[in-house]
C-alpha cells in the first residue's frame, strides 16, 4: 500500500507541473519538467528504510515484554527517578539536578492550583498546542509525584488526563495532535501506575486505543496517515508517540501494536536521512529539537520495555545528532535558516545523548540553557537524563573544530566558522547551500549569518505565516516562495533578473559546497550557485565565503557571468542602522555603541539601503512585519560580468 501511495504522489507531482507560474523560455519548461518528476520520484525512495522487525517477530517481542514489564518504563525507569530524588533532597546532591528539578517543582506547585488545559482549536483547526500543554503538565506533575510521593501532584495530573479523555477525538486529521496526546496519556498511565485506580486506568487505555491507536491503523493514508511513509519530522513524532502508546497498552490491542511497532522499526530510519552522516538537520534548528526529542523518547522507552531499540541507534549519524546545536549556535543565536527562530537551541535530549555517547561537552552545553525560557517538561527531563558523573567537569571545547564543513544526506550543506565557543563576543559566521525544495526550506542557497562584538549583523528572518495558502505545498511559482521571508530576496544572498521568473531562485536547485579549507585564521568555502539561478539568465554564479585576519573579519565574494545584460542584487538583512560613506564604497552599521564596517573591495557597485519588502512592491497579507530590519544592498544594472566583494569587520576609528 505504501508503494501505491508513493506512485500516486509521483502522478500528482507531474500534474502539478502543468499548473506552475509563467516562465519565460522553453528551457524553463525543459528544466522544470524532469526536476518535477525527480521530486515526485523521491516519494518512491525507500533507500533509507531498513528491513526492520516483522509483525510476527514483533508480536513475540511484545509477549516477552508483557511478562516482565515494570513501571515506570516510558522515558525513564525507577532508578532514574531515584537518582533525581536522592540528589534533589540531599544537601550534598548534584547542584544541577537540585537547580533544574527545583524549577520543575516550582512549576508543578503552580500547576496544582491552576486551571485545567482548555480544549480550544488553534488557527489551523487543530489541538496541537492543547496536546503539548497536557504532555508537559503530565510529565511535570507525574515526575513530582514520583520524586516526592505527594498525591496532590498525581491527582492534578489525572484530572488533566480525565478532561482530555472527554474530548470527542484528538484531531486525527492533524496526526501530530494525536501522537502527542497519546504520549501524554501513556506517560500518565505509566508514571502514575501505582497511584491510579483500576477504573482510572481503564478510562485512559480505552481512550488511547480508540482515539490514537485505532486511527493510526484505520486512517486514510493519503490525507491523514501520510506520516507512515514520510521523511519529515512527522514520521519520528507520530511513530514515537503512537509506538510508545502501543508498548504501554499492547495487552489490549496486541495485533495493532505489533503492526505499528513493526512499521516503526522499518520506516523511522527514513527520517534519519535528515541528519546523516554529520548530524546536520535539514529542517533546521527548531525542528531538530522536535525530531531529536521524539527520537530519544522512542529509543529510551523501547530499551526499557523490550531491552532493545531494534538497531535504530546504530544507524549512521545518530551518534552525531547531539552535536548539531553546538555547531550552529553562534555568539548571538543559532543559524536559523528555513522556518526557524534565532533563539539559542537546547533540549533535554542533549542530556540523553551526553550519557549515551559519554560526552561531558553535550551535558555542559545543555546546562547553559535557562529552564525558564522553555517548556516545563524540558527541566524535568533534563534532570532525569542527566548523568551526575559529568558534574564539575566543565565544558571543554578544545577538541572541537572552530571551522567545519558538515552536511546531511537529506541534502543540506553548510560551513560554520567561529573564533570561540560559548563566548557572547565571539565572531561567528555560517553559510548554507543544499536543496531548496526541502520541508520548511527557503530559496536560500548562499545565505549566511554573521555575529561579532556581541551583536548579530547579518540576520535570517525566520518563519513565515504557516497559515498562508499552499505554504507547505511547495508549488513552483506559487505557495511559500511567494512569501517575502521564504524568497531569495528575503535572504542574505543574490537575486538576478528578478522579473524573469516567478521564483527568484530555482526551487529544485541542488547545490553542494564545492570546497572548504580551514586555516589558522578561519577558513574559506566556495559554492557554485549557478543551479540556483539557472532560470534567472545566469551562466555562472560563484560565492566565496572567507573568515580571516585571526578570525575577526568576513569576506563574501560573488562572481557572476550572464550571457545577456542583467540586473543583479546583493542583499544582507540587518537590525543595524546603516550610514553610507565614501561615495557608496563603505557602509557603517551601528547597533548601540558598536559599529561594523562594510567595504566594497575593488569591485563593482555601491552600497545602498532598502526596506525588507518585495522588489515588485507587492505585499501579501501573510507577509510578517519586518519593522526594524533593513537591507544593505548592492544593485547592478545592465551588466554581463560582475564581481561583488564585501568585507565585514569591526569599525575602528
Amino acid at each position: 500500500m505504501d508503494l501505491v501511495v508513493r506512485i500516486i504522489s509521483l502522478g500528482l507531482s507531474m500534474i502539478m507541473f502543468f499548473f506552475q507560474g509563467s516562465f519565460s523560455s522553453a528551457f524553463s519548461y525543459l528544466k522544470i519538467l524532469p526536476d518535477t518528476a525527480k521530486m515526485g520520484l523521491s516519494y518512491l525512495d525507500f533507500s533509507n528504510t531498513v528491513e526492520g522487525t516483522s509483525k510476527k517477530d514483533m508480536a513475540e517481542y511484545i509477549d516477552e515484554a508483557q511478562e516482565d514489564v515494570k513501571h515506570p518504563f516510558i522515558l525513564a525507569n525507577k532508578e532514574d527517578f531515584e537518582k533525581v530524588k536522592t540528589n534533589y533532597f540531599s544537601e550534598d546532591g548534584d547542584e544541577y539536578i537540585k537547580e533544574i528539578f527545583g524549577y520543575s517543582m516550582e512549576r508543578a506547585d503552580a500547576l496544582v492550583n491552576g486551571p485545567l488545559v482548555e480544549y480550544i482549536y488553534d488557527d489551523d483547526d487543530g489541538i496541537l498546542e492543547v496536546s503539548r500543554q497536557i504532555l508537559s503538565r503530565v510529565i511535570t506533575l507525574s515526575a513530582a509525584w514520583q520524586v516526592t510521593g505527594e498525591e496532590k501532584y498525581a491527582e492534578k495530573a489525572f484530572k488533566e488526563l480525565e478532561a482530555a479523555c472527554a474530548y470527542n477525538d484528538w484531531n486525527p486529521d492533524h496526526f501530530l495532535d494525536v501522537a502527542e496526546m497519546a504520549l501524554a496519556m501513556s506517560i500518565g498511565y505509566d508514571w502514575l501506575f501505582d497511584y491510579l485506580t483500576d477504573a482510572q486506568k481503564e478510562l485512559i487505555r480505552t481512550n488511547v486505543c480508540e482515539k490514537a491507536i485505532a486511527p493510526a491503523i484505520e486512517g486514510d493514508i493519503l490525507s491523514q496517515n501520510w506520516w507512515i511513509w514520510s521523511n519529515t519530522n512527522w514520521n519520528t513524532v507520530c511513530y514515537s508517540g503512537i509506538g510508545i502508546a502501543c508498548m504501554t497498552f499492547s495487552e489490549y490491542c496486541e495485533e495493532d501494536a505489533a503492526e505499528i511497532l513493526s512499521k516503526a522499526t522499518q520506516f523511522m530510519p527514513m527520517t534519519f536521512a535528515l541528519f546523516t552522516p554529520d548530524g546536520v538537520y535539514v529542517e533546521g534548528t527548531g525542528y531538530w529539537e522536535y525530531c531529536s526529542t521524539y527520537l530519544v523518547y522512542f529509543l529510551s522507552t523501547s530499551r526499557n520495555y523490550f531491552g532493545t531499540d531494534f538497531g535504530l541507534s546504530d544507524i549512521d549519524g545518530v551518534d552525531k545528532v547531539g552535536y548539531y546545536p553546538i555547531y550552529v549556535t553562534g555568539a548571538q543565536g543559532v543559524f536559523n535558516y528555513g522556518d526557524n527562530k534565532s533563539e539559542p537551541l537546547h533540549g533535554p535530549s542533549l542530556q540523553w545523548f551526553a550519557d549515551e555517547y559519554d560526552s561531558a561537552l553535550l551535558a555542559e552545553f545543555q546546562k547553559t540553557a535557562n529552564p525558564r525560557n522553555n517548556e516545563d517538561r524540558e527541566a524535568t527531563l533534563s534532570a532525569i537524563w542527566y548523568n551526575t558523573a559529568f558534574s564539575g567537569e566543565g565544558a571543554d571545547f578544545s577538541d572541537e573544530p572552530l571551522s567545519l564543513y558538515c552536511k546531511s544526506s537529506g541534502f543540506e550543506d553548510m560551513v560554520i566558522m567561529r573564533s570561540k565557543y560559548l563566548d557572547p563576543n565571539a565572531t561567528f559566521a555560517a553559510i548554507k547551500s543544499g536543496y531548496n525544495y526541502t520541508n520548511h526550506g527557503d530559496l536560500d542557497v548562499g545565505t549566511f549569518v554573521f555575529d561579532a562584538m556581541g551583536e548579530r549583523w547579518a540576520e535570517e528572518l525566520g518563519p513565515g505565516d504557516y497559515g498562508a495558502p499552499q505554504y507547505f505545498a511547495g508549488l513552483v511559482g506559487f505557495g511559500r516562495w511567494q512569501i517575502y521571508r521564504k524568497r531569495a530576496e528575503g535572504q542574505n544572498t543574490l537575486v538576478i533578473n528578478p522579473t524573469k521568473t516567478a521564483d527568484d531562485q530555482y526551487a529544485y536547485a541542488e547545490v553542494e559546497i564545492d570546497s572548504f579549507q580551514e586555516t589558522n585564521d578561519g577558513g574559506k568555502a566556495t559554492i557554485d550557485m549557478t543551479e540556483a539561478y539557472c532560470l534567472s539568465g545566469a551562466k555562472k554564479v560563484v560565492r566565496e565565503f572567507e573568515m580571516f585576519d585571526n578570525r575577526s573579519k568576513l569576506r563574501i565574494t560573488d562572481t557572476i557571468n550572464c550571457p545577456a545584460k542583467s540586473e543583479i542584487y546583493w542583499f544582507m538583512h540587518t537590525k543595524a542602522e546603516i550610514e553610507i560613506l565614501d561615495n557608496g564604497k563603505t557602509a557603517k552599521l551601528t547597533i548601540g555603541d558598536k559599529a561594523l564596517r562594510a567595504t566594497l573591495d575593488n569591485c563593482d557597485g555601491v552600497f545602498s539601503v532598502m526596506d525588507a519588502v518585495r522588489l515588485d512592491g507587492t505585499v501579501s497579507e501573510y507577509d510578517k512585519d519586518n519593522t526594524g530590519i533593513r537591507k544593505l544592498t548592492v544593485h547592478l544594472e545592465d551588466v554581463k560580468n560582475a564581481k561583488i566583494d564585501v568585507v565585514l569587520e569591526p569599525w575602528i576609528d
